[in-house]
């Protein structure tokens, strides 16, 4: 059993090593659509972000082109946060 652990964290390491970097941020997409740029938490965030807030009406989708390195299976992380009150 400690063998199988061993070998999948050497996999999972060994993998990221190898995996190519790409940072889009939502900020710089080319179509905005119904979002706004919200520059005030910049120092807390590290960037500015896109907000809409459609007051209970969806806005449009912000959208953007991305030209990757190579073809393959890619991994997506989004960075979020729900500032409607519960």
């Amino acid at each position: 059993m400690k063998s199988l652990a061993f070998l999948i964290a050497f996999v999972c390491l060994t993998a990221r090593l190898h995996a190519a970097t790409v940072l889009v941020e939502a900020e710089s997409f080319k179509a905005p659509g119904g979002w706004v740029l919200d520059t005030q938490f910049i120092e807390t965030m590290g960037s500015p972000y896109l907000m809409a807030h459609g007051l209970d009406t969806p806005v449009a989708d912000a959208t953007t082109t991305v030209k990757l390195p190579q073809a393959g299976n890619w991994r997506v992380w989004v960075r979020t946060m729900d500032w409607v009150a519960r």
